[in-house]
């Protein structure tokens, strides 16, 4: 059967008609058992009770102090104090903005890609990948960029297998990785780069060292399986069809999520079938310097049931990474 038959827009059968996808319906997400030995967190709500408005006599409610009348305020992050009393957004501000956004735009990216690059080594026969990434954020000076910096990021994909498929188990066999390679570097009083041939953690983006000093920044994971659509499910219908691996980046959902060193976490959508796309990227901190006011997102309660299973290994990698290669979490 041809990979791709001819036709300008060959298409899986079930898009356009009601008929249900070769999957079936979309099951309600299953309830995973614990894995690894990782429990499952629970996470405080979102919103803080909001508290009962005192009726006011004297004064209009606009005219109270929000202090003394007791009213619930919204929740400002340190690194945004500016918010306050409207001083307008620091430079660090803004700098810490813009790189929490474009690192989720980057793994949303790399999330599409992983798409086109599976479906190719499908088609010619090549070992297949499996659905889960790691992709590692640095930062170095760009005098002629946008804020005076860019955001180099380099990721770790593999192959299909047991130690791979598993999310939990990958990110668990990445950080024992880069514990060796920390203690093998540690003893020699040098700090461990992921990046170094000799000691490869990435294989995909910008993985080549370059002269400027390149400082990390934070960790994302990216994943194909999702509450919707699982990978392994998608492929043969995939194939079937026929359709190319760029148009397949439109039928295939994915999600990813982001820990920076400021403490930033970050939810990456990425799913063209939605009508809205205004939720691609939430956050626990400002993705918008210019935001008077930015509402606390719980990033962890908004994943899906795989991803937020294996939050846990992947904050202790983070960590693990964070520790060695920034562990004063300094950027700028």
């Amino acid at each position: 059967m041809s990979y791709n038959p001819s036709g300008r827009h060959a298409q899986p059968s079930w898009d356009g008609s009601p008929q249900t996808p070769p999957w079936g319906s979309t099951p309600a997400p299953p309830q995973q058992q614990q894995q690894y030995g990782y429990p499952q967190q629970e996470y405080p709500p979102q919103y803080p009770q909001q508290q009962q408005y005192p009726q006011q006599q004297q004064q209009p409610p606009w005219q109270q102090d929000p202090a003394q009348s007791g009213q619930w305020q919204p929740t400002v992050h340190g690194t945004a104090q500016w918010q306050r009393n409207n001083a307008g957004p620091t430079p660090d501000d803004r700098r810490w903005a813009y790189l929490r956004h474009s690192a989720g735009t980057s793994l949303r990216g790399t999330n599409a890609l992983h798409v086109t690059r599976s479906l190719e080594r499908l088609s010619s026969r090549q070992q297949p990948l499996a659905p889960h990434g790691l992709t590692l954020f640095f930062v170095v000076e760009a005098p002629s960029q946008h804020l005076g910096f860019q955001v180099l990021s380099a990721s770790r994909w593999g192959y299909s297998g047991p130690e791979y498929d598993n999310l939990v188990a990958f990110l668990t066999g990445m950080k024992a990785t880069a514990e060796t390679f920390i203690a093998q570097h540690e003893k020699k009083k040098r700090v461990w780069d992921p990046r170094d041939p000799d000691f490869l953690m990435v294989n995909v983006g910008d993985i080549q060292r370059s002269d400027t000093p390149a400082r990390f920044v934070g960790l994302g994971v990216e994943t194909l399986n999702t509450d919707s659509r699982q990978w392994y499910e998608v492929v043969p219908v995939l194939q079937s069809s026929g359709i190319s691996s760029l148009q397949a980046m439109s039928y295939v959902p994915g999600e990813g999520a982001i820990r920076l060193v400021d403490g930033s976490e970050i939810r990456v959508v990425r799913d063209e079938t939605r009508t809205g796309r205004g939720n691609d990227l939430i956050c626990n901190m400002p993705l918008d310097a210019t935001q008077i006011y930015s509402v606390t997102q719980n990033v962890p309660e908004k994943m899906g049931v795989q991803l937020r299973q294996a939050w846990p290994a992947f904050l202790d990698l983070a960590r693990t990474l964070q520790n060695h290669l920034n562990p004063d979490g300094q950027v700028w």
